[in-house]
């Protein structure tokens, strides 16, 4: 860390990177390793990365980078600000917070480790820059946040936090909101996991049951804990992230509930309205959030990826059979309590997604839809419907269809998840003899940054993107069009990305006694189930739904 200086100080380096999970999954693989930092981990690593032009308007863009709060840097040359500062005029802000468990772990409100660190990091930072900003030329009254899956989720979460509300006044939000699955979990869950890590670096016996672990005992369990070396730590963590056994659940992430940064419950604050309401927004999704995603989490059931040979090889096509393609749904049945009805409504959905003629191709495209609907899409709309119907300011919904020529994973994979983020950087301008088609990618970069800007400045991306609502749900598509015209295509979410979401919702909701399939042809005679669910089910060929005055009964054939 830089200490205290005289005159003027260059400052050239970019922000150490804290402690994270690297992604060794792929090595060497470009696709894994941009998400890599390879600048020094480090404890010490709470500071910033600032781009001041030489000519701007003293608006503030803060990003928020993403990983699941368990991985990512604001020193990633993805997110190298230079170019956004110097064609939009205006200040470029990367902030830093601590990651997984030296961010997020939990041993109870009572303690000194009482959850959501990494937020409050976040928030201090917001702090210093509203403090500070007016040094750098910048209005502490014109500051945006944006970020991307877990940034966004962050940048959703200073709704709630009061303290964060005086430090920003729009915000721009890709791929993901507080609300997400991953993006929280319950006291209960996080304050587990910490204690199996405890144990996991010697702070706890073995023989020591953890539910008989006292209060008073925890701060020697804590004072234990910062003695052992963070890189021992963080292989410790890793550990206990890898023991999960659901796919998309991240270990050390945010609590829902606190006393000092949501100051309640985030779930209970959305649905009562309790959030910062003088702001305005920009939310939105890219086409093929799941798929990022399937080569991590579903190998074992058809979504093997070679990085060793061309990404178009046959191997790399992920071309599952329908048996594949029901254990990769049965994967996330947990999510939904099992309930063998949920199982068919989905097997059923998802198998229509796709209209690739080859069937594996259709089972392949499913999974892949399903896992964007429900770990990214759905909630983000169900944000912005609340947001729209409640703020003082304006929502705008996007959704990025573009397709990079610098993507390095199999052409299937589409417009993935963190793929849209280098066209708001103007990488296409630093980087352009990665991309087949430079012109084009400038200019779709070129107008996606001046999108952003003119939002911070004036409201409003462009005049003829419309305003967003829960009624209409209408949808500025970012692709090709927009690099030589404004005049984007626009559709409604409920139609295009959001088409499941009801479906998801219920599913999400319903919740059945019994799980498994029993010897018994009836499985929950007292279940309701909503029309959705039941349309969804009812052309199986597996199933057969009998509703007789809203009561359904499931025989299986």
């Amino acid at each position: 860390m830089v200490g205290p200086w005289n005159g003027e100080f260059l400052a050239t380096n970019l922000s150490t990177t804290c402690f994270l999970t690297k992604d060794t999954a792929f090595p060497d693989f470009p696709g894994a390793e941009m998400w890599n930092p390879f600048n020094t981990m480090d404890e010490d690593c709470l500071s910033m990365n600032i781009w001041v032009p030489r000519q701007h308007d003293g608006t503030v863009m803060v990003w928020i980078y993403g990983g699941g709060f368990s991985s990512g840097s604001p020193s990633l040359d993805l997110y190298d600000g230079k170019v956004l500062a110097v064609m939009e005029k205006t200040i470029v802000i990367n902030i830093n917070y601590r990651l997984g468990a030296f961010g997020f772990l939990y041993f109870g409100d009572d303690t000194p480790v009482n959850g959501n660190m990494g937020l409050v990091d976040q928030q201090i930072a917001l702090k210093w820059i509203n403090e500070n900003i007016e040094y750098f030329g910048g209005d502490k009254n014109r500051v945006t946040l944006f970020g991307e899956s877990a940034g966004g989720a962050s940048a959703t979460a200073h709704l709630f936090a009061p303290e964060s509300w005086n430090y920003f006044n729009k915000f721009i939000c890709n791929s993901g909101v507080i609300l997400n699955s991953w993006a929280t979990k319950p006291k209960n869950f996080i304050k587990n996991l910490s204690l199996k890590l405890a144990k996991k670096v010697g702070c706890i016996p073995n023989d020591n049951n953890d539910v008989e672990i006292k209060s008073d005992q925890i701060n020697s369990i804590l004072k234990c804990m910062a003695e052992v070396k963070p890189n021992i730590l963080q292989e410790k963590a890793n550990e206990v992230s890898f023991s999960l056994t659901h796919p998309m659940a991240f270990a050390f992430v945010p609590i829902e509930e606190d006393n000092h940064f949501f100051q309640g419950n985030v779930f209970e604050k959305f649905y009562s309205q309790n959030f910062k309401k003088n702001v305005s927004a920009i939310f939105g999704t890219v086409t093929d959030e799941g798929t990022y995603w399937l080569p991590y989490y579903l190998y074992d059931t058809g979504f093997r990826f070679n990085h060793t040979v061309s990404a178009e090889d046959v191997s790399n096509q992920a071309l599952i059979s329908r048996s594949d393609y029901q254990a990769s749904i049965d994967k996330f049945m947990p999510y939904f309590g099992n309930s063998v009805l949920v199982r068919h409504a989905l097997l059923n959905a998802y198998q229509q997604v796709s209209n690739a003629s080859n069937e594996n191709a259709r089972h392949r495209d499913g999974v892949a839809r399903f896992v964007g609907d429900y770990f990214f899409t759905c909630r983000l709309i169900e944000f912005a419907n609340v947001l729209a119907d409640n703020i003082y300011g304006n929502v705008f919904m996007y959704q990025f269809t573009r397709r990079s020529s610098a993507n390095p994973w199999p052409k299937w994979m589409g417009s993935m998840h963190g793929y849209e983020i280098e066209f708001e950087f103007g990488r296409p301008f630093r980087k352009s003899k990665i991309y087949s088609e430079p012109d084009l990618e400038k200019n779709i970069s070129k107008k996606i940054m001046h999108y952003w800007k003119e939002f911070i400045v004036t409201g409003r991306p462009v005049s003829t993107w419309p305003k967003y609502n829960r009624i209409s749900q209408q949808t500025f598509i970012l692709n090709e069009k927009i690099a030589s015209s404004d005049d984007g295509d626009i559709e409604a979410s409920d139609k295009s990305q959001g088409k499941y979401c009801l479906l998801l919702k219920e599913a999400s909701d319903y919740r059945m006694p019994n799980c498994g399939f029993s010897t018994s042809p009836i499985q929950d005679i007292g279940a309701v189930v909503s029309s959705a669910l039941i349309n969804s089910a009812s052309s199986s060929p597996t199933l057969t739904i009998l509703s007789i005055n809203f009561f359904t009964f499931l025989l299986i054939t």
